[in-house]
């Protein structure tokens, strides 16, 4: 009796983590982008993404940008206009997919490597372009 009680248990609790998507609607959509930023390494990359975003302005524009980043009306502010922009771009099944992608260890552990790749790519790019000069010449448009 105790093991058709587990059994049928099991099979509730199973069949209700594989329910229906969501409905793919505007609501549905900023819910889900919403839900991303519960997620620790989806902070992770959204926080790199804003501050790579904020390397490209001018030097003065950068230090106030930076700085404005310290109140948490400015991180509000951000979190929902990443948010929007993230529910206009994908869909809701896109955005509960990588939810459960970045709830997974080693999402957190390809995120961690994401430095070191970029540090290795460039040192391949450097050999590259010293092996062969006409990649350089191609890289900086000229």
């Amino acid at each position: 009796m105790i093991r058709t009680s587990l059994f049928a248990l099991f099979l509730v609790i199973s069949a209700a983590s594989h329910a229906a998507p969501a409905p793919d609607t505007p609501g549905n959509r900023l819910d889900a982008a919403n839900h991303l930023f519960e997620l620790p390494a989806y902070r992770l990359i959204a926080t790199r993404q804003l501050y790579e975003s904020l390397n490209s302005l001018p030097a003065e524009q950068h230090k106030r940008a930076v700085a404005a980043l310290s109140d948490p009306a400015v991180m509000a502010s951000m979190r929902g206009v990443i948010s929007r922009s993230m529910a206009q771009t994908f869909s809701t099944a896109e955005l509960e997919h990588l939810a459960r992608f970045l709830q997974a260890d080693e999402a957190r552990s390809m995120i961690d490597k994401t430095q070191n790749f970029q540090s290795i790519l460039t040192r391949e790019l450097l050999t590259a372009s010293v092996s062969d000069p006409e990649l350089i010449r191609i890289l900086l448009g000229k």
